[in-house]
């Protein structure tokens, strides 16, 4: 123990099923708890900020409650495959890589819209394959590469107006049965939505400037790719040949189209 915070490793034995952090402490030190199969649940009052690896692999672990935390660290609940209910406060301000990658049974994951949260950082949710609520905060602006990588149960999410960047895999392979891309948007990357299978229709914002290579392939259903305007860079193969690149005719998209002999609709 130093000063208020926990950074001692948590004998599991010290541990029982329903684990609070007493009062005084406000960080979780690295690798506190990692590895312990015995908690259920963690009830962390005061803590602003939880280290790296701190719960890592406690596959026991249902539920975490942290109603003031700040910062949560590098791979802090990755692997906690029994966690079922992610919910941040307003107080929130930043997650690491992979914070609660692999928490597969975690079917719902909740920001508070008025959290200061920009980032969604690389691998953050990646393989919560049974994650079908997502609400994201108002003030996001980079979704990071494999953030949502695998979440199969994911049909539906409203990407925020503030979101800038969406990044390599991001939504790789995804339940996604609609999506509506914000008009401030400005990059998709590569594999963005490659393989989201059940999509049927996406329109692109005018305010992108780059499209991946991949963005929106191996998406069988879907049937239609609206670009109205001439992005600066498109990557090659951004959709299958059997959608249509609804398009201003004359443009490059059209000539874009033709080139991969993807079928083509004028606006």
């Amino acid at each position: 123990m130093e000063d208020n915070v926990l950074i001692r490793r948590v004998a599991v034995e010290s541990v029982s099923e329903k684990y609070q952090v007493d009062s005084g402490y406000d960080v979780i030190g690295k690798e506190c708890l990692k590895n312990n199969i015995k908690v259920k649940q963690i009830t962390m009052p005061e803590i602003r900020r939880i280290g790296q690896q701190a719960f890592f692999s406690c596959t026991t672990l249902k539920n975490a409650e942290f109603p003031k935390v700040v910062t949560v660290g590098k791979e802090a609940f990755a692997n906690c495959s029994n966690l079922r209910r992610i919910s941040f406060p307003k107080s929130l301000r930043s997650l690491e890589k992979g914070a609660f990658y692999k928490c597969k049974r975690a079917n719902s994951v909740s920001f508070s819209e008025d959290s200061a949260c920009r980032e969604i950082p690389d691998r953050t949710f990646a393989e919560c394959r049974q994650m079908k609520i997502l609400v994201l905060p108002d003030a996001l602006e980079e979704i990071g590469a494999e953030a949502f990588y695998k979440c199969e149960e994911l049909t539906r999410v409203r990407l925020p107006d503030t979101l800038r960047k969406i990044g390599k895999r991001g939504f790789y392979q995804c339940g996604l049965e609609e999506l509506h891309l914000p008009e401030h948007l400005e990059y998709i990357g590569e594999s963005a939505f490659l393989k989201c299978k059940k999509l049927e229709y996406v329109r692109v914002p005018e305010s992108v400037r780059m499209i991946g290579k991949w963005a929106f392939h191996g998406c069988g259903r879907l049937k239609k790719l609206e670009i109205h305007h001439d992005p600066e860079e498109v990557g090659e193969w951004i959709t299958n040949k059997n959608c249509t690149i609804v398009c201003p005719k004359g443009s490059k998209m059209e000539a874009y189209a033709k080139s991969y002999e993807v079928n083509v609709e004028y606006l």
